[in-house]
């Protein structure tokens, strides 16, 4: 593989999440359609409409966790949820502006990539260690919710971002040559 076909995997590799969550942009409460239609086949099994959750009960259950939060707090919690759903918006902006990036890298020549290597590097690495951490290694903090699906996302992509990783940190070592 020629140094620019390793650079350029490197920078497609950052657009797969915004294929993914892109639509979080606009609709944090889309979020239920990778619940709905992608973590079942790592179940393995294939979506359900019939217990697939609907925007009625998505927002039925964010009402529950605000409604549940002992008494004196009930503004804290509303927040709660709020933040909740602006930090999938934000996550999804990240993702868009990484795909944005990679997409704009992939007109530029190898020694021209360098930035975008380096920072996309540095995603692979932390998104390689949370998922390696859902997956069950015990280091790189705690998600103390991870349900059996989380657990074979982490499984199944610690390896997609490790090659993400070796991908733009042979894209960087090549870039600043």
């Amino acid at each position: 593989m020629s140094e620019l076909t390793i650079s350029s995997m490197g920078l497609i590799f950052l657009i797969v999440p915004f294929l993914v969550h892109g639509i979080e942009t606009l609709y944090p409460t889309q979020a239920r359609w990778v619940v709905n239609w992608v973590l079942p086949f790592f179940a393995p099994s294939l979506p359900n409409r019939a217990t697939s959750l609907g925007l009625d009960d998505q927002l039925a259950m964010m009402d529950a966790a605000r409604d549940a939060a002992p008494e004196g707090k009930s503004r804290a919690a509303k927040d709660y949820v709020f933040l909740l759903m602006f930090e999938q918006r934000q996550g999804a902006i990240c993702f868009l502006a990484a795909a944005a990036g990679a997409v704009y890298g992939l007109t530029l020549g190898l020694a021209d990539r360098d930035a975008l290597h380096f920072v996309f590097g540095i995603i692979a690495v932390l998104m390689m260690l949370v998922n390696a951490n859902q997956a069950g290694f015990p280091f790189f903090g705690n998600h103390p919710r991870v349900s059996r699906n989380g657990k074979h996302v982490g499984i199944v992509f610690t390896p997609f971002w490790a090659v993400a990783v070796l991908c733009n940190g042979l894209g960087f070592s090549y870039a600043v040559a």
